[in-house]
């Protein structure tokens, strides 16, 4: 009977602790923006055990955030926002690939009355232009050494994420962004100058610029924001988060 007991106790002490949100930060300034940067897959959302849409969906609601920073274009979100408020569906093309927004973040906002602010800056146009221009290098035999070394990237990258690639506990760790900043920046070192907007560097820094504009404006005011973004870019993002002074970097890590 005290087995049965202690095991009820146990289990109702379990479940509390993992509805909870996450509250209990270190001792920070006042009035600090406190951040977190969460790593998508995207579709893998839907096939994954490990990371599925459901844990995705917990771990937001255990940050419990004031602002959710998403990846899409403003004109993008615009578009999926005011399909959302009249038919309860995105109903949008770019937003239909990002089922994390489409089947948890939309309906969570609903539910939690958060603040979503689009943060993408990539376009079909860019994406079009980089598809041409990678093509172009892939058949031009004056860069066959580049395509080469940039297949090697790949193929270490690959190598280094087999068999973790939908583990969140990877996903927000050191070694998956040092194994995506070494594939990236070879990319971006090899072909940075022919993709322009469409580069590595190039898009991610469009990418933050959106961000930082809403983090300036919200500065002082003690705001919970959750960047939500694929998870090859957290790296760079974090770089950003990790050098201004008003913001505390939460290890998203402890989400999951």
């Amino acid at each position: 009977m005290a087995h049965q007991v202690l095991r009820y106790l146990f289990v109702i002490w379990f479940a509390a602790l993992a509805s909870c949100s996450v509250e209990a930060e270190p001792d920070i300034p006042e009035g600090t923006t406190i951040v977190a940067v969460v790593g998508a897959i995207h579709a893998q959302h839907k096939r994954s055990k490990t990371y599925s849409l459901d844990i995705l969906r917990t771990a937001i609601k255990r940050f419990n955030p004031d602002i959710v920073m998403v990846e899409l274009p403003p004109d993008r979100f615009a578009t999926a926002s005011s399909n959302y408020q009249k038919f309860g569906e995105v109903r949008e093309s770019r937003a239909d690939d990002f089922p994390e927004l489409v089947d948890v973040v939309f309906p969570l906002r609903a539910e939690m009355g958060f603040e979503m602010v689009p943060v993408a800056a990539w376009s079909q146009q860019t994406a079009d232009a980089r598809k041409a221009a990678m093509a172009r290098i892939e058949q031009d035999p004056k860069r066959a050494a580049d395509w080469q070394a940039f297949q090697a990237a790949i193929k270490d990258y690959n190598e280094s994420v087999s068999g973790r690639s939908d583990d969140p506990a990877f996903i927000h760790s050191a070694a998956y962004d040092q194994a995506v900043k070494a594939r990236q920046e070879t990319d971006e070192n090899l072909f940075g100058d022919d993709l322009g907007a469409g580069g590595w560097a190039n898009v991610n820094a469009s990418h933050i610029a959106l961000m930082t504009g809403k983090l300036d404006a919200i500065t002082g005011h003690g705001k919970r924001v959750l960047i939500l973004f694929g998870a090859w870019h957290k790296y760079k993002i974090m770089e950003e988060m990790e050098a201004r002074s008003d913001v505390f970097v939460f290890d998203a890590s402890e989400l999951f």
